[in-house]
């Protein structure tokens, strides 16, 4: 089930500027708010994340109005999620995920001369608060915007591959902030963290894309999100690292993503 958008105006470009602009502004505040206020301590910068990655559905529901005129919020929350899950879809990208996500964590362990599980931390204690604020984060202040909106609007008129794709760098390029003052890295690592964040980033934005495309109900792109975000909160190792084979590993993703919309695509057109 498509949602759409208003059919008058293309406020693509406006919503994905005032998404970056709104980023800036609130790491900008609030950032200084953490730090001078409570000292940058991991709690206070936890917060300020989720605070911020809720970008995009604030500036969705400031233009809500003039993206569907003569909808309601409610209205479209409530189509967003009607569509049958697809299960299978679902258990499909899961399994996937976490094997991306062992095969990296093994991949450096045997760089680093460790062993698998000297690489994880599976405490209760470290899990537990991960999981309440890896939801509240990303997955789901993320991509009502994101997929809900933007995806959509340009899928209209790019087509599903090409909206995947550009819907997927828009969003990558959306954390570069981060890339500079939460990471830590400088030089030669730094370019190497966004070399192969972006990739990563992109890759998962085409397949929540073509996901979506295929099960059009909101609780696919925030899954898939979760799941990229969730299991790397037990790695206690350089988190370059682990970007560094989720590039790879995710562009491989994408790409048999692609092939299995291509051939989707044939059987449902034959």
């Amino acid at each position: 089930m498509m949602i759409e958008a208003s059919k008058t105006k293309d406020y693509t470009l406006k919503y994905v500027v005032y998404t970056y602009a709104l980023f800036c502004l609130l790491l900008f505040v609030f950032g200084a708010i953490a730090t001078m206020l409570f000292h940058g301590t991991p709690l206070a910068m936890k917060w300020l994340i989720v605070v911020t990655a809720w970008t995009p559905t604030y500036v969705f529901l400031l233009m809500f109005k003039k993206l569907y005129p003569g909808d309601t919020i409610r209205g479209f929350y409530r189509k967003a999620f009607s569509v049958k899950l697809d299960f299978r879809l679902l258990a499909s990208t899961t399994l996937i995920q976490l094997l991306i996500y062992a095969a990296s964590v093994y991949i450096v362990s045997q760089q680093k001369g460790l062993f698998f599980m000297d690489m994880l931390d599976l405490s209760s204690s470290a899990l537990m608060p991960a999981l309440f604020f890896i939801l509240f984060q990303g997955p789901a202040g993320e991509e009502t915007g994101w997929r809900g909106y933007l995806q959509q609007a340009i899928e209209e008129k790019a087509g599903p591959v090409r909206g995947s794709m550009i819907v997927g760098i828009i969003w990558s390029l959306w954390h570069a902030p981060i890339w500079f003052v939460g990471t830590g890295y400088s030089g030669a690592v730094l370019v190497r963290y966004i070399i192969f964040f972006v990739i990563c980033i992109a890759s998962l934005g085409f397949v929540i894309g073509i996901a979506y495309h295929h099960c059009r109900n909101l609780l696919v792109p925030v899954w898939i999100h979760f799941m990229l975000n969730f299991p790397g909160q037990s790695f206690t190792g350089s988190q370059v690292d682990l970007v560094t084979w989720y590039g790879v590993f995710y562009f491989i993703m994408a790409l048999g993503f692609l092939l299995w919309h291509n051939i989707s695509s044939k059987k449902h057109d034959g």
